[in-house]
């Protein structure tokens, strides 16, 4: 269990005017989630825990602000986001899109054509106690930023007509940052494999090819 001092800062979550996609967020549930079963112990005034904190309120400005003058986290006209080198993402594809939709955009076992809302709504019910992120280990810091990461959570709510198991969903990567002098965000790149993952809850056998979840698995 971690101290007060571990706890995640999210900036940019008090004006009044701020235009939510569905509401503000409340991070009690993941704030303790994390808390509980994080690996590492960030010091407070740390260049990780300023990492780490810089990414959690961009993830919260991902997710729920629909309005790109809300945004403080990135440079506005510069910011773009990638994963493993694929499709890259201007803030209004962050906004229209969607991150998950963006960064599983190339898995194949994920449909990227839902929309925003299908899919959070998708993992917000098979995760409905959270899904933590936080920093693993720091390479470098500002301004080029390279980190791994890890992300978890228990699998507690149906997924894709699949009955959930309860067990541990963890998911490790790295990304590499490019911040400005004022330390937001103008670029990241992802790199992870989510398949896994989704493999484990779609219940899905990669030597079973008539049950490949899309038609581009046909090779699968």
């Amino acid at each position: 269990m971690g101290s007060p001092d571990d706890a995640p800062v999210r900036k940019y979550m008090d004006d009044p005017d701020i235009e939510w996609k569905v509401g503000k967020p409340d991070y009690t549930a993941v704030n303790a989630k994390y808390m509980k079963e994080k690996l590492n112990k960030h010091k407070a005034d740390s260049v990780e825990k300023l990492v780490e904190n810089l990414v959690k309120t961009w993830e919260m400005e991902s997710s729920h602000k629909g309005n790109p003058k809300d945004w403080n986290t990135v440079v506005k006209e510069k910011f773009t986001i990638s994963a493993n080198g694929g499709f890259v993402g201007t803030l209004k594809d962050n906004i229209e899109i969607g991150n998950y939709n963006i960064l599983m955009k190339d898995s194949p076992l994920y449909d990227p054509s839902i929309t925003w809302d299908q899919s959070h709504d998708m993992f917000r019910q098979a995760f409905p106690a959270g899904f933590p992120w936080e920093l693993i280990e720091l390479h470098s810091g500002p301004p080029t930023v390279s980190f791994t990461w890890r992300h978890w959570a228990h699998w507690e709510g149906p997924f894709l007509g699949v009955e959930p198991t309860g067990e541990l969903m963890e998911m490790y990567g790295s990304c590499i940052a490019k911040t400005s002098p004022e330390g937001k965000l103008e670029k990241l790149e992802i790199y992870f494999d989510p398949n896994q993952v989704l493999a484990k809850m779609m219940k899905f056998n990669v030597r079973d090819v008539p049950n490949c979840p899309y038609a581009k698995l046909r090779n699968c």
